[in-house]
């Protein structure tokens, strides 16, 4: 990846190189464009559509091998042009060879299926242009008297008082000069509104929760932490935006980091982060990547939680390093920093749509203002927990970002240089995906069970143009993106999604001013396993879709001349029962063992224990305690009795020293692993601040997570993947099945519920 130390990109137009390797590859597109557009428009046997295809991905297969030794520039772009060349002669094709007119059933699906490919590839290649030059920013470091005031913003409004507690301990420990910051929890549970809720029970809640925050705070003024502060406001209006512009009124930082309140900083933050402002006057905005030390439902489900990439990693490590080339990276809404002034000049955080942070981006890029993208992970964040809490916080994504898909025009906006236009237009359009991917479900049962060919197509055409197609976009995601998804995993991840999305992205495109801001929960406690309330559509589908191969064999005896069709369609069909049969497996939500989540360590430590010095290495951190592997052979003496509590050393991966007193908990002999807790209570904020400080200071900890998901090769995650889903699939389908037994009499009157809804609103509509 290029390396770019200046800001001076962000200010002018993105940086091309004009050297002579780059001279070449343009070259290459040029006569390759002449090339293959004369052979994708002029009329040709099907024999040269085959040697066309197949001779070009051979030819990229081993430019592949080469790459991945060494980047050579032009072979690079030589190399992906020719796959999406590929990807836009099926596209070609596509578009005026397999429409099906003949009827108006098959107008309607042929239609909805052409769409749904037309946005996969418009996606894909925005994502391939985005992707092309990610840059990795070094930081910038400025003398003490030259350093900002910063305004820690900590919004909470309903998560258990300890997540913003922890937050708020980590950011009081950063290394900062403590005159020049100070840390705000801006409390929307506290506000009169909710403190005198109409219902008592929720009233009782927000009274409890909102004291338990006050004596916090006020403990650790106590303690000499003058620069801790809760605030609070009359009104929930306007969700967390309103909440964090209230607290602008109130404070006067130059800079704002606004934290999500489970969103642990590191040690380093504002060290690695302020100074970009202190250089760059004009950048209104530097965001940092949301890392997550906990699994997300899939993973957790699914038992690859740090053994692949996770689901964001793409996103917050590749997509936006490559939109900061084009100055065009933007604000996700929490572990960022903006410029006070930059942001009053436009009123604050932006609030017309439910995703408020890329629609503050949006018009301070429109106001010609410069946006950074620092790629090094420094928070600690949590995941939702659970897959309903996933889904509830993707459907507000989705739905804000088709908000700024048409209320706010990011084509027609204007201020935006184009390429500006273009990242904010691919970063709304992508959340469509619900669309497409519940068409991609439903397409092959068309045919399958009514007969709609949808898709005309003979089976020579579909090995010319189709198969090379889906050859090339594996070629090229594998090449961009392997280190940061492995393949297949997208499909996974938006499918289960996509089902949810649908209808909700729909009614978004009907009435785009209609959704609501809607909290994420987080941390929920699954103190057992249980069927998620979600599984509903995964169920209904696997069966449709099982249904739908016996619909495939009376198809291939009963219509001989449309054998080919049903091969296809059966083969497409397999592909949607493997991701549905994965959907089906997550949504048998496991339960979470512990109350806190381990975090991958590798710090010295030194125990003293009857008169021994023992040494190890920690292997896990949690704010509960940690697992030693101990490197020192016990003598005999030595007993390591349950609940005995002993002093230890530790020398964390950043070289600083702690003393603590931890509890033993068990030791395994065979394995010498001895597993501790931490004794600490809520009004200890002293042993809790060293607890915090010890596992979340260090940012270099991300690195053994980032550098173990790596070692995964996809083949190695696809191996994965299977293995733990045929361990059990068995035993988690009867427990679902036996879940729809028993809702399938309040199942059945919710669809008559929905269709007498549906036909009423249809009859005030007409009238």
């Amino acid at each position: 990846m290029m390396k770019v130390e200046r800001l001076e990109l962000i200010s002018f137009e993105p940086y091309i190189s004009e050297n002579l390797t780059l001279k070449i590859a343009k070259f290459s597109l040029i006569i390759g464009s002449i090339t293959y557009f004369t052979g994708i428009i002029a009329p040709s046997p099907i024999e040269i559509q085959y040697y066309l295809a197949y001779s070009t991905i051979a030819l990229c297969l081993i430019l592949l091998l080469i790459l991945r030794k060494v980047e050579i520039e032009y072979l690079k772009f030589f190399f992906i042009f020719s796959l999406v060349f590929i990807m836009l002669r099926y596209f070609w094709w596509r578009t005026f060879n397999t429409i099906n007119t003949d009827t108006p059933l098959n107008v309607l699906f042929s239609l909805s299926l052409y769409f749904a490919e037309f946005y996969s590839i418009t996606i894909a290649l925005l994502g391939i242009f985005f992707s092309l030059k990610p840059i990795t920013r070094k930081p910038i470091y400025v003398e003490r008297e030259k350093l900002p005031t910063v305004d820690v913003f900590i919004p909470t409004y309903n998560e258990p008082p300890e997540i913003p507690e922890i937050t708020a301990l980590a950011a009081l420990n950063m290394d900062y000069p403590a005159d020049k910051f100070n840390v705000y929890i801006l409390d929307d549970g506290g506000t009169n509104q909710r403190l005198n809720d109409p219902d008592p029970e929720r009233r009782k809640f927000f009274r409890e929760r909102a004291e338990e925050l006050k004596r916090f705070v006020k403990k650790l003024k106590e303690k000499g932490y003058k620069n801790i502060h809760y605030l609070t406001r009359e009104r929930n209006i306007h969700a967390k935006a309103g909440n964090i512009n209230e607290a602008l009124k109130k404070t006067n930082g130059d800079l704002i980091l606004i934290l999500d309140a489970d969103h642990i900083p590191s040690k380093d933050f504002l060290r690695e982060t302020v100074g970009f402002f202190v250089k760059y006057p004009n950048a209104f905005l530097v965001q940092t990547p949301h890392t997550f030390y906990n699994p997300d439902p899939i993973e957790k489900n699914l038992g690859i939680f740090g053994r692949v990439p996770g689901e964001n990693e793409m996103f917050y490590f590749l997509i936006q390093k490559g939109f900061d080339l084009w100055n065009s990276s933007f604000f996700c809404g929490s572990a960022a920093i903006l410029r006070r002034k930059h942001l009053e000049e436009v009123g604050g955080i932006q609030g017309t749509t439910v995703t408020e942070d890329a629609e503050t981006a949006l018009e301070l890029h429109s106001k010609g203002y410069d946006s950074i993208y620092y790629d090094k992970p420094m928070i600690y964040g949590l995941n939702p927990e659970t897959l309903s809490a996933m889904i509830v916080q993707r459907i507000r994504w989705a739905q804000g970002m088709i908000q700024i898909f048409f209320l706010k025009r990011p084509l027609l906006k204007k201020g935006l240089k184009w390429y500006q236009k273009l990242a904010y237009f691919n970063a709304s359009f992508f959340w469509f995906f619900g669309i497409a991917r519940t068409i991609f479900l439903v397409a092959p049962l068309a045919y399958l069970f009514f007969g709609l060919h949808i898709y005309d197509a003979s089976l020579y055409e579909v090995f010319a143009y189709p198969i090379p197609h889906f050859i090339a976009s594996l070629l090229v995601a594998y090449y961009l993106f392997s280190k940061v998804r492995l393949p297949f995993f997208s499909e996974i991840y938006e499918s289960i999604q996509g089902i949810f999305l649908f209808i909700p992205t729909i009614l978004t495109i009907l009435r785009p001013k209609n959704p609501t801001f809607v909290v994420t929960p987080k941390g929920e406690q699954l103190e057992r396993d249980f069927v998620s309330p979600f599984y509903t559509p995964f169920f209904i589908f696997y069966h449709l879709i099982l249904l739908g191969f016996l619909f495939g064999l009376y198809r291939w005896f009963a219509y001989p001349d449309e054998r080919g069709t049903v091969l296809i369609t059966l083969w497409w069909n397999t592909f949607n029962f493997i991701i549905i049969t994965i959907a089906l497996y997550v949504a048998y939500e496991r339960r979470q063992r512990r109350k806190y989540h381990r975090i991958p360590a590798n710090d010295e430590i030194i125990l003293y224990l009857n008169n021994q010095t023992l040494h190890g290495r920690i292997l896990d951190l949690s704010l509960g305690g940690m697992a030693v592997k101990l490197t020192t052979q016990p003598s005999e003496n030595v007993k390591f009795e349950k609940g005995k509590q002993i002093k230890a050393l530790i020398r964390d991966i950043e070289n600083k020293i702690f003393y603590v007193n931890p509890e033993i908990v068990n030791y395994d002999e065979d394995k010498r692993i001895l597993r501790f807790k931490f004794n600490w209570t809520p009004d200890d904020i002293e042993t809790v601040g060293k607890v915090v400080e010890i596992i979340f200071s260090p940012s270099a900890r991300w690195q053994l997570i980032l550098d173990k998901e790596r070692e995964t090769s996809p083949f190695e995650g696809f191996i994965l993947l299977t293995k733990n889903i045929l361990r059990d699939f068995a035993k988690v389908y009867v427990l679902i099945f036996d879940h729809f037994r028993r809702d399938l009499p309040r199942f059945i009157l919710n669809i008559f519920k929905n269709i007498k809804v549906f036909l009423w609103r249809g009859v005030k509509w007409v009238y």
